[in-house]
C-alpha cells in the first residue's frame, strides 16, 4: 500500500442473498468507479444461497481492487467462500468460522425425480464450495471431508493455521475516516 492509496471502509452484516449481495457488489463497484484502490471490509454473515455466494466470490476476484476483509463476528457457510475471495484476510480474536454440507429445502410432497434433482444440485454446490475452500486456503482434507457430513467450527487460531486468515487482527477505523454500512 503506497502513501497515495485511496482507501474506503465498509461494513456488512447479513445473509448472502440477492439483496445483500447486490448492495455489496454495488458498493465495491462504486469504489472502483471512484478510483478507490483499497477497501477495508468489516464482514459478518452466517451464509445464505450458494449461487449468490459464488457470484460474489467471482465478482470480488475480478475487481481491480485490493480488498482487506475482517471477520468481525461470525462467517459461516457460503459466506466463508465470499470471505476467501479477498487477498488480505483477518479475523477478530472473538470471531468464528463455520463450514457445513449444503442443505436442501423441505422434501414434503416431492416426487422421487424432484428429490433426486435437489440432491444432485446440493452435491454440486458442495463440490463448488470445496473447490473454493481448497484453492484459497489450506484447510486439511480431513476437515473438508468432515464438513460434507456435519458443521465444522473453526476458531481464529485454526483459521490462521488453515490459511483462511493472514492474522488475528481487529478491524479498526482510523480516526477521521468514514465507514459506510452496506
Amino acid at each position: 500500500m503506497g502513501q497515495s492509496d485511496i482507501i474506503a471502509y465498509f461494513g456488512f452484516t447479513g445473509p448472502i442473498e440477492p439483496g445483500g449481495v447486490g448492495r455489496l457488489a454495488a458498493a465495491l463497484n462504486s469504489a472502483v468507479n471512484e478510483g478507490v484502490e483499497t477497501v477495508h471490509l468489516a464482514f459478518s454473515s452466517n451464509g445464505g444461497y450458494v449461487a449468490d455466494g459464488v457470484y460474489l466470490y467471482n465478482h470480488i476476484r475480478a475487481l481491480p481492487l485490493r480488498l482487506a476483509i475482517y471477520n468481525t463476528g461470525s462467517v459461516g457457510s457460503i459466506a466463508v467462500s465470499v470471505f476467501l475471495a479477498a487477498e488480505e484476510r483477518y479475523c477478530s480474536v472473538h470471531s468464528m468460522f463455520m463450514i457445513h454440507p449444503t442443505t436442501m429445502g423441505h422434501s414434503d410432497g416431492m416426487s422421487a425425480r424432484r428429490l433426486q434433482s435437489t440432491l444432485d444440485a446440493a452435491l454440486a454446490d458442495d463440490d463448488r464450495t470445496d473447490n473454493i475452500l481448497r484453492e484459497r486456503s489450506r484447510i486439511p482434507a480431513a476437515v473438508l471431508a468432515s464438513r460434507r457430513h456435519s458443521e465444522i467450527h473453526i476458531a481464529p487460531s485454526e483459521a490462521c493455521d488453515y490459511g483462511m486468515v493472514d492474522a488475528i487482527r481487529e478491524f479498526s477505523l482510523p480516526k477521521g475516516h468514514q465507514i459506510v454500512q452496506i
